[in-house]
């Protein structure tokens, strides 16, 4: 993709993110303890203590959104850091930090430029691959991630797998259908629909408009956006990391322990170490 074209999708990306933020993090409050964070974050621990040969303290998100995975750690006691492209989520995750009485250092920050020496012994890069614009932005970011681990030190990621037997916005897009999503708690809705055309599934690449209906305290607000992901595959992702000179990789179907038939999940979960 031209330098123009890498540009266009971030700011998208973040647009997207800044006139949501506060929103999204008004409905995870009002909605309070959601059913995905606990079990992701168990299985962050088990990875932490099966997979890495040293003992995990320090953690890093590369792209921490909102915060939960990095806040949820930090009361379990590690020691976190954040970085997220968006200023708006940034803030969002410092509201979380300050609301479960938690410390975490949070920093505005893109993927594609995490410069740390073996400061950490693990980092996480969740629901992030498919959203950067190229081959070269993941190369990037993983060769960022790699640099920043200590030796024994893991890094965790996870992808929606395009070969799902469910129902997911992934296999919508490679049909060309629209999805539509309802989320709601007291004094907040939210309906997102998305609208994918354009698929190339060749280079895996698909165009979402997306239109976002807020009904809140402030009123009524609809969000019109048009971005582009990557429908990518488990070898691509595995390619990727063995690119950065990750060599033992380990793949789990959507955060479970016990293995599956990979085709069934809807997300596979990467676990190596460095």
């Amino acid at each position: 993709m031209p330098r123009s074209g890498r540009e266009e999708v971030l700011n998208w990306s973040r647009a997207y993110y800044a006139r949501r933020a506060s929103y999204y993090d008004l409905l995870a409050q009002r909605i309070g303890r959601d059913r995905e964070t606990p079990r992701e974050l168990e299985f962050l621990e088990f990875a932490f203590q099966t997979h890495a040969t040293r003992k995990v303290r320090e953690v890093l998100g590369i792209a921490c959104g909102g915060g939960r995975h990095l806040v949820g750690l930090a009361q379990r006691g590690y020691r976190c850091t954040g970085r997220d492209l968006t200023p708006e989520r940034i803030e969002a995750a410092k509201g979380r930090a300050a609301r479960t009485r938690v410390s975490v250092n949070l920093e505005v920050g893109e993927a594609t430029k995490v410069d740390y020496h073996e400061a950490f012994d693990a980092v996480l890069g969740l629901y992030i691959l498919f959203l950067l614009p190229d081959d070269d932005a993941v190369k990037r970011c993983l060769n960022g991630v790699r640099k920043s681990l200590r030796s024994g030190g893991v890094f965790v990621c996870n992808i929606y797998n395009p070969f799902t037997l469910g129902k997911t916005w992934v296999v919508d897009a490679m049909r060309n259908r629209d999805s539509v999503e309802e989320q709601k708690a007291p004094g907040i809705r939210i309906t997102e629909v998305q609208r994918t055309h354009d698929y190339d599934p060749v280079r895996g690449v698909v165009w979402v408009d997306e239109t976002t209906v807020v009904e809140a305290h402030d009123g009524r607000h609809v969000f019109r956006d048009k971005g582009r992901a990557r429908l990518l595959t488990y070898w691509d992702v595995e390619h990727y990391l063995k690119s950065a000179g990750f060599d033992e990789i380990e793949c789990y179907p959507d955060w479970k322990v016990k293995r599956v038939k990979k085709p069934k999940a809807e997300q596979l979960v990467f676990v190596v170490r460095r």
